[in-house]
């Protein structure tokens, strides 16, 4: 499990301003890499607003960390009940061998049995 830290600043900045992009990068387990990058217009000054979306961008970066992880504890279940239902249908194809075999010669002997009786 990854813990998620939150990160508080000893210092607020009014004039700077952050976008948050997530994006898929594509490896074994699916994870997902969101990125900060400051809009570099000192022009504008934030709203009263603008803290609130950051909140929410944040709780969404937060959301889709726990969606990863939660993924990838599903694939790795997945993976094993996979290789635990091949592993079962191994073992029971070596049972269903044995017992036709099984079979195979108890049907000889049964043939030969009156052969020998002759």
């Amino acid at each position: 499990m990854i813990p998620l830290k939150s990160i508080h600043p000893s210092f607020i900045t009014t004039n700077v301003k952050y976008t948050i992009h997530c994006t898929r990068i594509l490896n074994a387990r699916g994870s997902i890499l969101c990125l900060c990058k400051s809009n570099d217009s000192d022009s504008q000054t934030p709203q009263p607003g603008d803290t609130r979306k950051q909140d929410l961008l944040a709780q969404i970066a937060m959301l889709q960390a726990r969606k990863v992880r939660l993924t990838d504890y599903i694939d790795d279940r997945s993976a094993y009940l996979t290789q635990f239902g091949d592993e079962a249908n191994t073992e029971l194809d070596k049972i269903g061998e044995n017992a036709l075999k099984g079979l195979d010669e108890a049907d000889n002997n049964k043939h030969r049995e009156p052969d020998a009786r002759i």
